[in-house]
């Protein structure tokens, strides 16, 4: 998630991305952290959006509303920009989810580019990697270099005719040197919460109400991200929704007696391998037990495995953002999300399933 100056947006596993085309369409999202964030003088991000209308049908075909009645209740069969290819099986999932509601509920969610907001106002949001690739604290040397790595390893995890278990020593490798490029820079820990202040980055328009639902309900909200957790949390904790239902897997810093960064805790997590298997010797596992019904939410198709480890899942509603190159890969994510947002900077599909629950 290095995002960066137009050129870095997210190191890793989908995280290392160059700045693509999309659309802003939705209303500007409140509580901005920084309206240009980042170093002084520097333009990032700046490219305006090119609009995604051209890319997407017409809207889906109408259906019957006595074979669907939840997705009519929910509004979902009327929203041009949702894309469902088996509508019987979303129809099957969301009236189980809804009719047990949140004591059968838990949540998984990637951050960057799910909970967090693409486009505002025209410009490229920030990731994780981002907000300290555009902070003055972090030296030219770093964005030289990671432009770099982007170079080289980007294309590896794009490649089509690579399957995963060929990509996935590329990626190690692209996280061990982006790792170890962060280790040169000597960040202190009491520069993240101004590296965040400073930065752009801001969650997609509804999720604090989102999250404030979860926690009221009592819900447990499992953030996987393979993006820097102690950037991640600060992030959450701005914006008030780092609260005790919400456990977050990333990677995650270790410091010396100084506060500076000097290493990474465990293994690394990258897009193809964060799933629930990683907190299963957690005290938050046990928060799961009986919660069979999972809403999931990913950017990248690696994220249709977070719930892998869910014990005894039942109901695995699958909710995909399609944030750019939409028509290229509309079909793929059909093929593996039920449902498909399009260029949706909101998370009102979430909220609309939630207010359906008790």
């Amino acid at each position: 998630m290095l995002g960066c100056r137009g050129t870095l947006v997210r190191a890793g596993g989908r995280q290392l991305i160059r700045a693509l085309g999309g659309g802003t369409r939705t209303p500007e999202s409140s509580r901005p952290i920084g309206e240009t964030g980042g170093a002084a003088g520097r333009d990032k991000t700046t490219e305006m959006v090119e609009p995604v209308t051209s890319f997407i049908s017409p809207g889906q075909a109408k259906a019957n509303t006595r074979m669907y009645p939840t997705l009519e209740k929910l509004g979902l069969l009327k929203r041009d920009h949702i894309r469902m290819k088996d509508l019987g099986r979303v129809e099957q999932v969301l009236t189980s989810i809804v009719a047990e509601g949140y004591s059968k509920l838990q949540v998984i969610a990637d951050f960057d580019r799910t909970l967090t907001r693409v486009w505002y106002n025209g410009k490229k949001c920030e990731t994780c990697y981002g907000i300290m690739d555009n902070s003055p604290v972090m030296p030219d040397f770093y964005r030289e270099e990671a432009n770099q790595l982007l170079a080289r390893y980007y294309p590896i995890e794009l490649d089509p005719h690579m399957t995963e278990a060929e990509k996935i020593p590329h990626m190690m490798e692209w996280y061990k040197n982006i790792h170890a490029l962060i280790l040169k820079c000597h960040v202190n820990k009491s520069s993240l919460k101004g590296m965040v202040s400073d930065s752009n980055i801001r969650l997609r328009d509804g999720t604090e109400e989102l999250f404030g639902a979860l926690h009221r309900a009592g819900v447990p909200v499992l953030v996987l991200s393979a993006g820097m957790g102690d950037v991640l949390v600060e992030v959450l904790q701005h914006f008030n929704v780092y609260t005790d239902n919400v456990k977050v897997v990333a990677n995650f810093f270790k410091y010396n007696k100084e506060g500076v960064i000097e290493g990474f805790q465990g293994d690394a997590i990258h897009m193809f391998n964060k799933n629930e298997n990683a907190i299963h010797s957690s005290d938050y596992f046990q928060r799961l037990e009986g919660r069979a019904n999972v809403i999931l939410m990913g950017d990248s198709l690696g994220d249709i495995k977070m719930a892998v480890g869910v014990p005894n899942p039942v109901n695995v509603l699958k909710i995909g953002f399609l944030n750019d190159k939409i028509e290229e890969r509309l079909e793929s994510f059909m093929n593996n999300f039920d449902l498909v947002l399009i260029d949706d900077q909101t998370m009102d599909v979430a909220r609309t399933v939630l207010d359906q629950l008790k």
